[in-house]
Order: C-alpha cells, then sequence, then structure tokens
C-alpha cells in the first residue's frame, strides 16, 4: 500500500467537536497522525494522540498554538444559521466567525508555515436557480442568508490565500451532510417524532438536492489534503462531494422514518404558505428575539428547487467516489436513528 502524504503528520481540525470535525479526527488518527483538535466545547474523553485547544476560531493566539508543528489544517468550524432576516447583533456575531475566523485561520496557518488548508464551505455557496447538475463554474450565490452569504465570503477568501507565504488550499462544498450519530438536523427530526409531531414537508416533492454521508465526506477531505501539492490542479480550486444520488428533502425525512419504523403523520406545506410562515416568523425574531425559528425562508428554498450538482470534477481531480448511495446512507442512519430514538 503506497504511503499517503499525511501519514504520520500533524494536523489540525478546527471544529473538533462538531460531527464532521470528530469524524475527521478519527479517520486521521487511523492514518497515523497526531491531531489537534480545535473547538469552543470541552474536551471530549481523552484520546491517545488528539490534543485538545478549547476556545474561539477567532483568537489568534489559541489558532497559532494550535497550529504549532502542524502540516495540514482542516477547517471545519462554522455557525450554521440560515436567517435572511436578522438583528444586527447575530449577524454580526456569525459574519466574525464564518469569515472574520476565517481569515484569522489562514493568517496564522501562513506565519506559522502551515502546508496544506482544506476548508469546508457549503454547496450552498453556489445555490442557482435550476443548479440541476450544474458544476464548479457555476456563479456564487447571491443568496442574503447568513449561512450562504458568510460561507462565500469564507471560501473566497481560502481560495485566493492559495500560494501566499507557502501556504496551499482548497475548499471542499458538501450536499446536507447526515449519517449515525448526526444531531444538528436529523438529530432534531428524531425528537420532533418522539413527541409525536407530524412529519412536516415543504412543496410538491419534486425539487431535488445533494446529501452526502459523512464517511463519503470525511474520504474527500482526506483526498483533497493529500493531492495539495505544488503543481497540483487541487490547489485554489473548489469541489462538491456528494453521493451523487440527488433526493428531495422531505423524501429524505420520510424513508429516514419510515428505515426507522415510524409510521408518521404527513403533513405537505405549500411553497407559498412556507415562504410566508418562514419570512413571518423571521421578522417576529428580528424584532422580539424569540422564538427562533424552526425553518428559515432559506430553508423553504431548498425544498423549491433543484440544487444538485456534477460531482465529476472531484472524481477527476480527488479520485473521489461515495462510498455508499443515499438510500443505503438513510438505511445505515436509521439504525442508530432508531437507538436514539427509544433511548428519549
Amino acid at each position: 500500500m503506497s504511503q499517503s502524504p499525511l501519514d504520520g503528520k500533524r494536523c489540525l481540525v478546527t471544529g473538533g467537536a462538531g460531527y464532521l470535525g470528530r469524524h475527521l479526527v478519527s479517520a486521521l488518527r487511523a492514518k497515523g497522525c497526531s491531531v489537534h483538535a480545535l473547538d469552543k466545547a470541552p474536551s471530549p474523553e481523552p484520546r491517545e494522540g488528539v490534543y485538545w485547544f478549547q476556545g474561539d476560531v477567532r483568537d489568534p493566539a489559541l489558532v497559532a498554538a494550535a497550529c504549532e508543528g502542524v502540516d495540514t489544517v482542516f477547517h471545519t468550524a462554522a455557525v450554521i444559521d440560515a436567517l435572511t432576516h436578522a438583528r444586527r447583533s447575530i449577524a454580526r456575531e456569525i459574519e466574525s466567525i464564518n469569515v472574520g475566523g476565517t481569515v484569522n485561520v489562514i493568517r496564522v496557518a501562513q506565519r506559522q508555515g502551515v502546508r496544506r488548508l482544506v476548508h469546508t464551505s457549503s454547496i450552498v455557496a453556489s445555490f442557482c436557480m435550476g443548479a440541476a447538475g450544474a458544476d464548479e463554474t457555476a456563479p456564487y450565490s447571491t443568496s442574503r442568508d447568513l449561512y450562504t452569504a458568510t460561507k462565500v465570503r469564507g471560501e473566497r477568501a481560502v481560495l485566493a490565500a492559495n500560494g501566499e507565504h507557502g501556504l496551499l488550499t482548497c475548499a471542499i462544498r458538501p450536499g446536507g451532510i447526515y449519517g449515525p450519530g448526526e444531531r444538528f438536523t436529523y438529530g432534531r427530526l428524531v425528537r420532533a417524532l418522539k413527541r409525536g409531531a407530524p412529519l412536516v414537508v415543504f412543496g410538491d416533492g419534486r425539487a431535488r438536492l445533494d446529501y452526502v454521508y459523512i464517511d463519503s465526506l470525511v474520504e474527500g477531505e482526506i483526498r483533497a489534503a493529500e493531492r495539495l501539492v505544488e503543481g497540483s490542479p487541487v490547489c485554489g480550486q473548489a469541489y462538491f462531494l456528494s453521493d451523487d444520488t440527488p433526493i428531495n428533502a422531505g423524501q429524505f425525512s420520510i424513508d429516514l422514518a419510515k428505515h426507522m419504523g415510524l409510521q408518521v403523520p404527513l403533513v405537505r406545506v405549500p411553497d407559498p404558505l412556507a415562504r410566508a410562515v418562514g419570512t413571518v416568523w423571521e421578522r417576529f425574531y428580528q424584532i422580539f428575539g424569540a422564538p427562533k425559528p424552526m425553518f428559515t425562508l432559506a430553508n423553504v428554498k431548498l425544498c423549491d428547487i433543484d440544487h444538485y450538482f456534477s460531482i465529476e470534477k472531484a472524481k477527476r481531480d480527488l479520485g473521489y467516489a461515495p462510498l455508499v448511495d443515499t438510500d443505503e446512507g438513510i438505511r445505515r442512519t436509521a439504525v442508530e436513528a432508531r437507538e436514539y430514538y427509544d433511548r428519549l
């Protein structure tokens, strides 16, 4: 077996306590890497070869300490909040982390002599009308929701920094991340189902979008890092990663519940009504500060418009191939989701 350029190297994973971050840490340890993990959350159980740095990704001194002796940075830390209408304090905080934190990681990595930076962007960075099979040449999104706008700016900063002060960079644009143990999106769904809530889906069920199973994404991120070498076509590039089997967002939730063995009442909300409710809810939250919307206008749009992309560039440059299709990924996710459901 040929040796990976990362084997035995020291790597930093920002957002190390997050779903993707945790899986990257485990995969890098399996390759023999020494891993620095940075997150605002406290360290989980101690692990051999994993060194924890608790704090803010915007803190130059902390990031510098975490970058000490590091060969490759995997930058996954971000705030996921798709509000379009938000209080200025919330908007500033999200921008400060998703843009300012990313710029801080870039600058510190350059000063510390880090060789590679793999940035986790998002599929929403290139949200465009009818993006059915488009590729990385599609324009950046002009959406005003906070998550999309800040992820676009963060990605642009990363790619612009490629080749400066010896740092090679690329960006990964994953579809909706899912898999066993994911709690941010599908954990919330499982908890709602446990409370007896119906399954609420938006639209007529025809629009499709990309998802990516966690193991496939981790494999793709590591492949990108391994190919970040001088003269490589990967340098300074963005890549869509997905299961390559797009599915309607509502259908994804329906299939997950079905494979969990649940019979759940289904409520289908027409797009115009969902957009109106999302807008009013966001405005109410903007003015009064509560309650936080359970869904946003941007969430509704993702269920209303085809939003899936070609992964041919990742296949060509990274040697990427999805480890499972979405149907099999949902089946695997449902096994753990049912166990979680029964524990609640």
